[in-house]
């Protein structure tokens, strides 16, 4: 009898996870409850338990994308481990090249082995770009988890119709102490007014929220992690400060877990530190709207009197997905944002 492990669903069936390790080996025995695997998907991580006692086998290798639900090692009862019978040794015959005197003189120069090429000349024969492409050393292909953030990214711009507003807001004389927070708080309240762009898409369907959860974009070592900020309208600014703190600061030692990413309805990126003034973030599904915010700049602008004086201006991108929200409507929602940020 055998049992399938299966991947835990920690974002949503059939999304991609990967096992990052593995402490049972293939074909050696376990206990139940005995973990025997780490996984992740989306930087959160969890652990794999055995369901019984018995012999793990058939493991998936660490890093190869998994659907959520779907196996990635079964126990059995009982393995047989028969002693291969030792093959009569037999000697090669000798191999024979078949390569152009050019293509033989630039593997000489090369170092490149001319017994390992594969000619794609004539009967086979090898030719001087079958040993060009030879020497060129392997690309590394890319794997684990950024494989699955790479297939996450581009299924949000093949399924969405994405559009980014751009709007320049001015933060008068100096800018917030906390800025991303006080984004993330006025976005939340705003969402309150504009309920087409706070929730979550099922298919061709929106399905609003009641509340405003928003997300804040978290850069790690692995990649982008984008948590949620509970309430953040109803909370002081700086107790939301402390909250990004506190995710930043599980974030990056991947302690972050599903629960930290449920339910989420918005999201908020912030590359100001960076520099970056303007820029297109891309929606993180199921949500249909994302807010990225540039660099708060010192720039001259007018006072009240006409005088030039200094002020702090920066870029809002709003990307949405014109499938479900409009423009007129997502351009009222970004209006009204930077208003509550000029004050």
């Amino acid at each position: 009898m055998s049992i399938d492990v299966l991947m835990p669903v920690i974002t949503a069936a059939g999304d991609e996870a990967v096992v990052t390790a593995w402490f049972v080996d293939e074909g050696q025995p376990c206990t139940e409850g005995l973990l025997i695997a780490e996984v992740q998907a989306e930087k959160v991580a969890d652990e794999v338990n055995a369901l019984s006692q018995g012999y793990i086998v058939n493991r998936v290798a660490i890093g190869d994308p998994v659907a959520q639900g779907n196996p990635i090692c079964q126990i059995v009862d009982s393995i047989e481990q028969p002693t291969p019978a030792a093959a009569p040794a037999t000697e090669a015959p000798p191999q024979t090249v078949v390569a152009s005197p050019a293509a033989k003189r630039l593997a000489r120069e090369s170092g490149v082995d001319l017994s390992g090429i594969s000619g794609s000349g004539p009967e086979g024969r090898i030719t001087e770009e079958d040993v060009r492409s030879a020497a060129q050393p392997a690309r590394p292909a890319m794997g684990g988890l950024r494989a699955v953030i790479a297939r996450n990214m581009r299924r949000s711009h093949v399924e969405t119709a994405p559009v980014t507003l751009f709007s320049t807001v001015s933060l008068g004389e100096l800018p917030p102490s906390n800025l991303t927070a006080t984004i993330v708080k006025v976005v939340a309240e705003t969402l309150a007014d504009h309920p087409h762009l706070n929730g979550h898409r099922d298919g061709d369907l929106f399905i609003p929220a009641g509340t405003a959860q928003v997300a804040v974009a978290i850069q790690t070592e692995e990649g982008l992690v984008a948590p949620v900020v509970r309430d953040a309208a109803a909370r002081p600014v700086e107790e939301v400060a402390r909250a990004i703190r506190e995710l930043a600061e599980r974030a990056g030692s991947k302690t972050l877990t599903p629960a930290d990413y449920d339910e989420a309805t918005f999201t908020v990126s912030n590359l100001g530190g960076y520099g970056i003034d303007g820029f297109t973030p891309i929606i993180n599904l199921p949500q249909v709207a994302i807010l990225g915010v540039g660099a708060a700049r010192p720039t001259p602008v007018f006072d009240r009197d006409g005088h030039v004086a200094i002020g702090y201006q920066m870029v809002l991108s709003l990307t949405f997905d014109h499938a479900f929200v409009d423009g007129a409507p997502a351009a009222a929602f970004l209006q009204q944002v930077a208003a509550a940020l000029a004050g």
